[in-house]
Parts: structure tokens; C-alpha cells; sequence
């Protein structure tokens, strides 16, 4: 239970997880990795999320093009770019290296493409700063969800733990499956993945496929920011996600 994948980056694109994966619901996830003058271009068989984790861009999609750049993900927000099935895409590394996460999944419905720019993500809080001594002290980035983008079946965002802090935690679960994809800054930093009644070190570039209605949490090592991007599916119900915890650790909601 719980499929990790290490990372292997090749050129193009790196799929990490499939749809096929009875952990994930029906989500894929992957990493679009390319080189100055390199570009990856097709045209979208399903819903589509990519967002710009580091490197300098140019997207293109239906003939729109912007040009974007991220050099920390610690501090600098992403660029999102939302777009459905039949959607003519391109993106073009303009200088250096690029890494583009992206994310999958079937939806038959038809909507306009969305970009999200540094600014316009959903919410962008500090969390927790003050709670169980600063330990679960992050930055937590919602893309968008379904109030927002009603025709979207994906539910992403970005997680930044401060050094030696905790994610999602106290532990929680969901019906829902939850793919979780790492990064740490110095890289060679890690940090520890509770799912159920097991735990896995992760470290740069892996990812997690977390079956729903499992408890899961993360740690990461002192000394090192820890990046977590989530994908989820919704469920085709028009509720967003419910959070559960168990009675052993509700009294922790409640310490400051």
C-alpha cells in the first residue's frame, strides 16, 4: 500500500504515476523535463494541469503564448495553466533547465483554459506558524477548487514545509486517493512519508501514491525546505473533499 516512485528524470516527459495505477483514481502525474531550445508539444487526450516548478518557459495552448519563469519554490509562487481535453499544447524551455509537473485525468466537459499567475492562485496562507511550537509551520498554495473552476475534476496545490517541520498533520485521511510529488532544497535534503501505520524517506523528485481512506502525514529533516505538490481527483458529486482525522490525535487541533 502506498506506491513510491524514485525519480529518473529523462527529457520529455517523465510519467510517475498513471491512470492505470489502482491507487490513484484515475490520476496521472509526471514531470515534463527539457533543456534551453527544447520543447514538448501534443495535443491533450484528457484534462490537463501543468505547473512551472523551476526553469524558464514558453507555453503556448490554442494561440496563446506566456512566458514564464520560476527560479525558487520556496518563495516564488507557480504558474498554473488549466486546460481541457483537445487542447493543442506546447511548451519551450527558453533558457537553462526546466521542470513542469502536470497532472491528468479523463473529463468529458469543455471549458475555457485557465492561467493562474503569481497573484491569482486561489489562497496562499502561512500555515500554522503558531501552532505545537511552529512545528507545523509551511506555506501552503491552493491552485484552484471547485467553487473556483467548477468544470475542473483535479484538485492541486503546492505545500513548502519549513525546516524540521511537519505536514498534514495531525494525520488525516479522505475517500479519495492523493498523489503527493516531492522536491528539497539543498536536494540532497529528505524527509518521511507516514501512511497508515507505515512510513517511507522520500527524497528530491519522488513521489507518492497515498490510496484514499488512509491516514498519512510528513516530515521534513532539519535544515532543508521540503515541496510537496498534491493531486486528487474530485469525486463526481459537486462536493469538494472531506478531511477526517481519528479521536486518538483531535486533541491536537486544539493546542497552540
Amino acid at each position: 500500500m502506498g506506491g513510491l516512485t524514485r525519480r529518473f528524470l529523462e527529457k520529455g516527459r517523465n510519467r510517475y504515476v498513471s491512470m492505470d495505477d489502482p491507487d490513484s483514481q484515475g490520476c496521472e502525474f509526471g514531470v515534463i523535463y527539457l533543456e534551453a531550445g527544447e520543447e514538448y508539444s501534443f495535443v491533450t487526450e484528457h484534462e490537463y494541469l501543468f505547473c512551472l516548478c523551476t526553469g524558464s518557459v514558453d507555453l503556448s495552448w490554442d494561440g496563446n503564448t506566456y512566458s514564464a519563469a520560476r527560479m525558487d519554490w520556496i518563495a516564488e509562487e507557480p504558474v498554473v495553466l488549466s486546460v481541457p481535453v483537445g487542447t493543442d499544447i506546447r511548451i519551450l524551455c527558453s533558457k537553462g533547465k526546466a521542470e513542469i509537473n502536470y497532472a491528468c485525468t479523463e473529463n468529458s466537459r469543455s471549458f475555457e483554459a485557465r492561467l493562474i499567475c503569481p497573484g491569482n492562485l486561489l489562497s496562499v496562507s502561512i500555515a500554522d506558524e503558531n501552532r505545537l511550537d511552529g512545528k507545523l509551520k509551511r506555506i501552503k498554495r491552493v491552485f484552484y477548487d471547485w467553487d473556483s473552476h467548477p468544470d475542473s475534476c483535479l484538485f492541486c496545490g503546492e505545500i513548502v514545509n519549513f525546516p524540521g517541520c511537519w505536514a498534514c498533520f495531525p494525520p488525516h485521511l479522505h475517500d479519495e486517493p492523493e498523489i503527493y510529488h516531492y522536491r528539497f532544497s539543498p536536494r540532497q535534503g529528505y524527509g518521511f512519508s507516514e501512511f497508515g501505520s507505515e512510513g517511507r524517506k522520500v527524497c528530491d523528485g519522488d513521489t507518492m501514491c497515498i490510496p484514499g481512506g488512509m491516514l498519512h502525514s510528513q516530515a521534513t529533516a532539519p535544515g532543508y525546505y521540503g515541496y510537496i505538490m498534491w493531486t486528487q481527483r474530485l469525486k463526481d458529486n459537486g462536493h469538494m473533499i472531506e478531511y477526517r482525522m481519528t479521536e486518538d490525535h483531535k486533541w491536537l487541533e486544539e493546542q497552540q
